[in-house]
């Protein structure tokens, strides 16, 4: 493997075309990086949008060998577009692995965070693996429905049995494949608003920027990178949408909601059966779910691609080996990392960890209440 001799930066948002020519070659050439996170049209789309995002451009002498677009949190970098942005990596000339401690030394930052890294090459330390949740339906809409039923009869004869009772309970509900547009990302961000409030998670579009990077996408028509949606509605009202980011053949699940009301049909897992059933009809062969853990996504999937989580340089880490408090701590850490990347003015950062620290006291209170309660041995 080459190495790299030197790190340089410059604007993400002024990436000159011998940089895209370069940065889209060397994407073409590993097949890890089919995503439209990799897409040079995503990351032109997102960098006005995105604060203190830079572009780091990897050197064998004269000769640039790779990039990585990133953006600066204090001490730390993040993956530009982060929390949003579910994948991220170096973009590497074939036989080189990025130099992260060369990164960090011409950032002047302490570490590197993240949540969806492709490729292992040039971590120091070992990091919590993952698998992209894959539904490749390379031969075929029937092909893959008869292989996941197969694997899943009892969840595919649950969804079967919604479907039929929503075509008798509200035979007027259509489905629609339709842009993002501002209303529509409104309705959607609104809901993802109530859910955040209702589980405590800090909500990722209260900042301001991470919307404005979603309509930037939605307005952007004639690059490679675009979002579509598809949706649920009844007359002029809507049911349920899930925003998705696309590219040539690729197709990423991003942004699910549905309206509450509807929740005993299971509307949402409705939804991404007919985008699949629609989309692998306009050509779409690899629908990516992320790398959540949620089950349904089991259901329709299979493991795809490697990515990982986890930090680059100066750790911040606990340590304390207890198996429980690591949990903890990991949780903690996710946390404070999306509220890192999304407030960029110090009094947003303070008011989102308070609000953090008080819903960590809320669970362990009602954790401890629990256990008071529970029957002694």
């Amino acid at each position: 493997m080459s190495k790299v001799s030197h790190v340089s930066i410059a604007s993400l948002d002024g990436i000159t075309e011998t940089e895209e020519a370069l940065f889209s070659a060397f994407r073409q050439a590993n097949s890890d990086l089919s995503s439209p996170y990799f897409s040079a049209d995503f990351l032109k789309a997102i960098a006005p949008h995105t604060p203190g995002c830079m572009l780091a451009r990897f050197h064998d002498g004269e000769e640039i060998v790779g990039f990585f677009a990133y953006q600066k949190r204090g001490q730390s970098l993040q993956p530009a577009g982060a929390p949003l942005a579910d994948y991220h990596a170096a973009v590497m000339k074939t036989g080189y692995a990025p130099d992260w401690s060369r990164l960090l030394a011409a950032t002047g930052a302490k570490r590197l965070e993240f949540n969806g890294l492709i490729g292992s090459d040039g971590l120091d330390r070992a990091p919590i693996v993952k698998h992209r949740q894959i539904a490749d339906v390379t031969d075929g809409f029937e092909a893959w429905f008869a292989s996941q039923k197969a694997n899943a009869p009892k969840y595919f004869k649950n969804l079967g049995r919604c479907t039929r009772n929503v075509a008798k309970d509200f035979p007027d509900l259509k489905f629609e494949w339709t842009d993002v547009s501002p209303a529509l990302l409104d309705w959607v961000l609104n809901l993802k608003a109530d859910q955040y409030r209702r589980s405590g998670m800090h909500d990722v579009f209260s900042c301001g920027w991470t919307r404005d990077l979603l309509l930037a996408l939605a307005a952007q028509k004639t690059g490679s990178a675009r979002l579509r949606a598809g949706v649920y509605r009844r007359g002029d009202e809507l049911v349920a949408a899930e925003i998705c980011l696309m590219e040539g053949e690729d197709l990423h699940f991003w942004f699910p909601e549905y309206n509450p009301a509807y929740s005993r049909y299971s509307p949402g897992l409705l939804l991404t059966f007919d985008i699949i059933r629609h989309a692998a009809g306009l050509g779409i062969k690899l629908f990516d779910f992320g790398s959540g853990g949620e089950a349904y996504k089991s259901r329709m999937t299979t493991d795809g691609p490697l990515c990982y989580e986890g930090q680059v340089g100066q750790a911040l880490a606990l340590p304390v080996k207890n198996d429980q408090l690591q949990r903890a701590w990991l949780s903690m850490w996710r946390r404070a990392h999306i509220v890192r990347a999304c407030e960029v003015s110090l009094k947003g950062q303070v008011l989102a960890l308070l609000r953090l620290i008080e819903r960590a006291q809320i669970r362990f209170q009602a954790s401890i209440a629990q256990r008071m309660q529970e029957p002694t041995a």
